[in-house]
């Protein structure tokens, strides 16, 4: 009866200890058990207004340099709002953009996946602008802090207006000491011209590594 009651026994502590592995392995690694233990996904149609996005620019001197980051209603492709990018380029150097922090924990690496529709008139190959997409741990304020993503042609061979197309980056970063990464979506002037785009339907989906 005694190694009966011992056999039992044993036997309990052998199922709680599987159950408080599994438990444990399912609250740090997630319940796909991909390792990944913070997921965020967010979607801006700015239809509510910039939602903590704030504008910047820099090398916009030298000439001076007019440049305007609005919301419209020229011209979207989700809803009745989008974010309209002006910036007349006569020192053939301005770089201007929206950036958003986002609050995560600190020191930490990410993922982040960002997705959104921009429309542009640069058609052909040549004179185009390059597109300024990137994830920082801290503020960007030089050129040197920004990461910038191919060109603003729409792929027409001719002049076909305002064509909208789907960016879509992925993208890591290791988060600063306060606990926050800084999305930036913008424009670099790369040719002494006046040219406006427009971006809408962001989606960003950040994911601890």
């Amino acid at each position: 009866m005694v190694r009966i009651k011992r056999s039992i026994y044993l036997t309990v502590l052998i199922v709680l200890a599987i159950a408080v592995g599994v438990g444990a392995y399912f609250t740090f690694r997630g319940p796909s058990g991909n390792g990944r233990e913070f997921s965020e996904n967010y979607h801006f149609s700015f239809e509510n207004g910039f939602q903590n996005w704030q504008s910047n620019g820099t090398d916009l001197k030298n000439p001076p340099v007019e440049w305007s980051i609005d919301l419209s209603d020229n011209l979207t492709s989700h809803g009745e709002t989008a974010v309209k990018f002006y910036l007349s380029n006569l020192n053939d150097a301005g770089k201007i953009w929206l950036e958003r922090p986002f609050v995560v924990e600190p020191n930490t690496n990410y993922l982040v996946d960002i997705s959104y529709d921009f429309a542009s008139a640069d058609y052909g190959d040549i004179n185009l602008w390059t597109i300024i997409t990137g994830v920082h741990g801290k503020p960007p304020r030089t050129a040197d802090d920004l990461k910038f993503q191919g060109d603003t042609g729409n792929g027409a061979d001719s002049n076909v207006g305002f064509k909208w197309m789907n960016k879509h980056y992925r993208l890591t970063i290791e988060s600063g000491w306060k606990g926050e990464i800084y999305v930036t979506l913008g424009v670099w002037g790369t040719w002494e011209t006046s040219r406006i785009y427009f971006i809408d339907n962001v989606r960003i989906n950040i994911e601890e590594t």
